[in-house]
């Protein structure tokens, strides 16, 4: 027997988006493939959580790359709030205590399951994306924080940060992101320990910094 086709009381209304609107579900689909199964998640895979076709998809994102930079620009890059470089450039306060405050903001903002799963999945999978991370981490965090402990400890401003300078600051930056994680996949996110997990991370980094003095790169 024939069946009846549904009446318009009953057939799925597709809902009309603004361009704008349309992209950004787009993009928060992938984020959240991405943060489940990495990088790897398909287009395909997006256009069915966001609940379009994939050609759809395809008006927005030409390609899989620019949906990947679409979204390291969303997760990794709007997250800065710019009040964190006017408290890295606080010298009215000590170089301890000015990052001691931005990490635990900073720490509070990246601290989230996305995040920290995108992050991760970056650094095992996608060098591209871990690599563009690095860069914003090392210019707008790790150099200041080397930069600015120069000129506490009145040593040489008149050369650029050196790699060797860098190696330290990346361990108290990965080592919390690390932590960070741990604290995530055990269930618990505690402030106060977090609070004090920073405090001893920048210790290290201050007592380094000032039982060596930079060189500059020959």
């Amino acid at each position: 027997m024939k069946q009846s086709k549904p009446s318009d009381a009953t057939a799925p209304v597709r809902k009309r988006l603004s361009p704008e609107v349309r992209r950004s579900e787009i993009v928060r689909a992938a984020i959240t493939l991405f943060s489940e199964s990495g990088f790897d998640g398909s287009t395909r895979d997006v256009a069915r959580r966001a609940g379009i076709t994939q050609p759809l998809l395809y008006r927005y994102f030409p390609n899989k790359q620019s949906l990947i930079e679409a979204v390291y620009s969303e997760v990794f890059l709007e997250t800065w709030d710019a009040r964190w470089d006017a408290m890295l450039q606080d010298r009215t306060r000590p170089v301890r205590d000015r990052f001691q405050s931005f990490y635990e903001a900073y720490t509070e903002t990246v601290f989230q399951p996305v995040w920290l799963r995108l992050w991760y999945f970056a650094l095992l999978r996608d060098a591209e994306v871990h690599d563009w991370y690095r860069e914003v981490v090392q210019e707008q965090i790790l150099k200041p924080l080397v930069r600015e402990r120069r000129m506490e400890l009145d040593q040489g401003q008149d050369f650029a940060v050196t790699a060797q300078e860098l190696e330290v600051p990346w361990l108290l930056h990965g080592g919390l992101l690390n932590y960070g994680l741990r604290q995530q996949v055990a269930g618990r996110l505690d402030t106060e320990s977090r609070t004090r997990v920073i405090g001893e991370a920048l210790d290290m980094f201050m007592l380094h910094s000032a039982d060596r003095p930079p060189r500059p790169a020959e």
